[in-house]
C-alpha cells in the first residue's frame, strides 16, 4: 500500500511550486493590466484548477518515465521505479488529478482550460512520447509545457490570450534549455545509461553550452521586451534586466571552459535567476 509521501513525490513539489509562483505573478500582473479587482473566489479556483493539472500532468510524465528512470541513479529511487506506487496507481492518480484541474479550469474560463490542456499536450504527447527518447532538441518544444502556467495565470485573469502574457511565458520557455542541458552534463553518464540523447551527449558539452548562450540572450530581450508592455516598474526592469545580463555573462564563462562540476553550478544559478525574474515581476506589479 503506498504512503502519502510516494503520491507526493510523484507530483515534484518543488518544480510545481516554481511554475506555481509563475501562475501567479502573471494572474497578478493581468489583473494590473485590465485594472481589475481581485476577487478570492476567482484566484483560488485559477491557484487550484492549474495546481492540479500541472501535478496531475507530472504524475503522468512520471508514469511513463518509470523505465527509463530505473536505469538513472539519480532518478532510480523515485515511487514508480523502486516499487513503493505501482504504474497503474500513479496513471490513474495524475489522470484524476488533471481531470479535475481541466474541469475546474472550465468553470474560471475556456482560455484557461485551453492553456491546461496544451499544458499536458506539450509534456505528455509532443516532449515525453514523440521527443525525450529520439531527439536532442525534444526540450525546444516540450518546454512550451512548462510555459504553460504562467500563461494559465494571465488568461485566467485577462480572459484571452494576448502578447503581454505570451512574453511572460516565452521568459520559462527561453530559460528551459539552460535548467536541462546544465543538469544533463552533470548527470551525463546517467542520461547515457538510459539512452536519452539529450543535446549536450550528442553534440558536446561545449557546443550545448553556446545554445544555451543563444537562448539566454534571447531570454534577456524578452525580460526587457515585457517592460514595455506590461504594467511594470523600473525596478522590474532594472533587476531582471541585471540578473539575466549575470547570467548570460557566467553562461559565455561556462561555454569558453566547461566542465561537469561547473555544470552543477550553472544549474542552480539558472534556477535562482528564473526566481529573482518573476520575484522583480510582482514586486514590479505592485510597485509600478
Amino acid at each position: 500500500m503506498p504512503d502519502a509521501r510516494s503520491f507526493l513525490e510523484v507530483i515534484k513539489p518543488k518544480q510545481t511550486t516554481l511554475l506555481m509562483v509563475t501562475c501567479v505573478v502573471a494572474y497578478t500582473i493581468a489583473l494590473k493590466l485590465y485594472q481589475k479587482p481581485f476577487l478570492p473566489s476567482h484566484f483560488a479556483a485559477t491557484f487550484t484548477a492549474t495546481i492540479l493539472a500541472v501535478a496531475g500532468t507530472t504524475a503522468l510524465n512520471m508514469w511513463l518515465d518509470s523505465d527509463i528512470d530505473a536505469l538513472m541513479c539519480r532518478t532510480r529511487h523515485r515511487p514508480v521505479p523502486s516499487g513503493r506506487l505501482s504504474p497503474v496507481g500513479c496513471a490513474l492518480y495524475g489522470l484524476v488529478l488533471f481531470v479535475a484541474g481541466f474541469g475546474l479550469g472550465l468553470l474560471v474560463n475556456a482560455y484557461l482550460a485551453l492553456v491546461l490542456l496544451l499544458g499536458l499536450f506539450f509534456d505528455i504527447i509532443v516532449y515525453t512520447i514523440m521527443l525525450k527518447r529520439k531527439s536532442p532538441y525534444s526540450i525546444v518544444l516540450g518546454g512550451l509545457a512548462g510555459a504553460m502556467p504562467c500563461l494559465a495565470g494571465w488568461t485566467a485573469a485577462a480572459g484571452r490570450i494576448e502578447l503581454a502574457g505570451i512574453l511572460a511565458a516565452a521568459i520559462i520557455l527561453l530559460w528551459i534549455p539552460a535548467h536541462i542541458w546544465y543538469l544533463s552534463m552533470y548527470f551525463e553518464e546517467d542520461y547515457r545509461n538510459a539512452r536519452i540523447p539529450m543535446l549536450p551527449l550528442v553534440v558536446g558539452m561545449e557546443r550545448a553550452s553556446w545554445a544555451i548562450v543563444l537562448s539566454v540572450a534571447f531570454m534577456l530581450v524578452t525580460v526587457a521586451v515585457l517592460f514595455f508592455v506590461a504594467p511594470l516598474s523600473v525596478l522590474y526592469f532594472v533587476t531582471s534586466t541585471a540578473v539575466v545580463s549575470y547570467f548570460l555573462y557566467r553562461a559565455v564563462k561556462f561555454a569558453l571552459s566547461p566542465s561537469r562540476e561547473k555544470a552543477k553550478q550553472m544549474y542552480k544559478l539558472a534556477s535562482i535567476t528564473l526566481g529573482v525574474v518573476y520575484l522583480s515581476m510582482l514586486i514590479g506589479t505592485i510597485s509600478g
